[in-house]
């Protein structure tokens, strides 16, 4: 088993240059990249064409932004169609550490019941902060959940979950690709490789010698946080390990966004909006971002 064996598949929209470094970085590890456009503007058009030239790399164009769950979708069918055992997926700001892939299928290959693992996910480091990030577990160490960018899936996996939820169109489609999983009863493990990630606009804080971080999201995505995240917790509601640390961390992002974000007023009527849609059963792209 070799990082030859593995495609990786990166969604872009808009981005910087640094997306040029990202590909080279797992190029050299893995045996083919997809790069999914999802209709970046001109800016961007000169890190597109240069991907393009590049003989590993295959760029899929969309017209306009599908979403993160249909750019998903369209890499990894072009993935397993082309043969390959494995899928790693990627956001365009998150970059791979030395010996990514290699140390990420020696995990795979050193677990008990693999063959129930649809996920593997590594170890999160914020490339500005040097925060670690922390997965959802469950109080026996399970994992409940874990992020799309960096993920990797095998194909048989890939096939028995079934496609990312394109309804979503963009926030909680890996949540929600997770939960499936874990309702057919298989397995998240996590890696000791590094993948460098970044955490957008987040800041960190102190009060009442609490250290907390808000991630002082865009009114629009905190629309789609808010539907998605409620329509899944009425979707896996059964599933109370998660939903329980779901409903607490709704909590306290809310309260973050009152103590020390910006714009806390469109982004709480964003969030009514988001509210009233999942319970109306509103999905797709419904807010510009």
């Amino acid at each position: 088993m070799t990082g030859q064996s593995v495609c990786a598949v990166i969604v872009t929209y808009n981005p910087s240059p640094t997306i040029i470094v990202n590909v080279e970085t797992v190029e050299v590890q893995v045996g083919h990249v997809v790069v999914v456009d999802n209709g970046s503007s001109g800016d961007a058009e000169p890190f597109i064409l240069e991907l393009e030239a590049r003989p590993n790399c295959t760029v899929i164009r969309n017209d306009n932004n599908l979403g993160i769950a249909a750019a998903l979708n369209l890499g990894v069918k072009y993935a397993i169609e082309a043969g390959f055992d494995r899928v790693v997926t990627f956001d365009q700001d998150s970059r791979v550490s030395d010996g990514f892939i290699s140390q990420m299928l020696k995990t795979y290959q050193q677990a008990p019941n693999r063959e129930r693992v649809a996920i593997l996910a590594p170890r999160y480091v914020d490339r500005e902060s040097g925060v670690h990030g922390r997965l959802m577990r469950a109080s026996n160490g399970e994992i409940l959940t874990t992020m799309t960018s960096g993920s990797m899936m095998p194909a048989s996996a890939m096939n028995e979950v079934g496609p990312f939820d394109e309804s979503l169109f963009m926030d909680y489609v890996d949540i929600e690709f997770c939960l499936r999983a874990r309702r057919k009863r298989m397995l998240i493990l996590q890696s000791s490789a590094v993948l460098f990630h970044s955490l957008g606009r987040t800041t960190y804080h102190r009060l009442f010698g609490l250290a907390f971080g808000a991630t002082n999201h865009s009114a629009a995505r905190r629309y789609y946080i808010t539907r998605n995240r409620l329509i899944l917790l009425m979707r896996y509601a059964a599933d109370w390990p998660w939903a329980w640390r779901e409903w607490r961390a709704m909590l306290f992002e809310t309260v973050k966004i009152v103590l020390v974000e910006n714009n806390k007023w469109r982004k709480f009527r964003a969030m009514a909006v988001g509210t009233a849609d999942a319970l109306t059963g509103r999905v797709g792209k419904r807010i510009e971002l």
